[in-house]
């Protein structure tokens, strides 16, 4: 599997830090259709916690989490792979 963020939507002035959004792509290579989803960055904080690494989608969460909000956009066209 591949995982690849491929926007970022910051929050307006005001509204919590936790609602940044981040659109996403995973990718099969079993030949499946691709699958496009967004995630905030609260839901990525919930799910890596009790994760282990390995799992692309968990580690572009992991990028996600650990980023700097400044540093948001230069997430955009990451490419995160299964380490199994």
């Amino acid at each position: 599997m591949k995982a690849t963020i491929v926007s970022h939507s910051p929050v307006p002035d005001g509204v919590s830090a936790e609602i940044h959004r981040f659109g996403f792509i995973l990718e099969d290579n079993g030949g499946m259709s691709p699958y496009t989803g967004t995630v905030s960055l609260r839901t990525a904080r919930a799910l890596v916690a009790p994760s282990e690494d390995g799992h692309a989608f968990i580690g572009m969460l992991r990028a996600i989490v650990s980023t700097a909000t400044v540093d948001y956009d230069s997430l955009i066209g990451r490419q995160f792979d299964d380490h199994f």
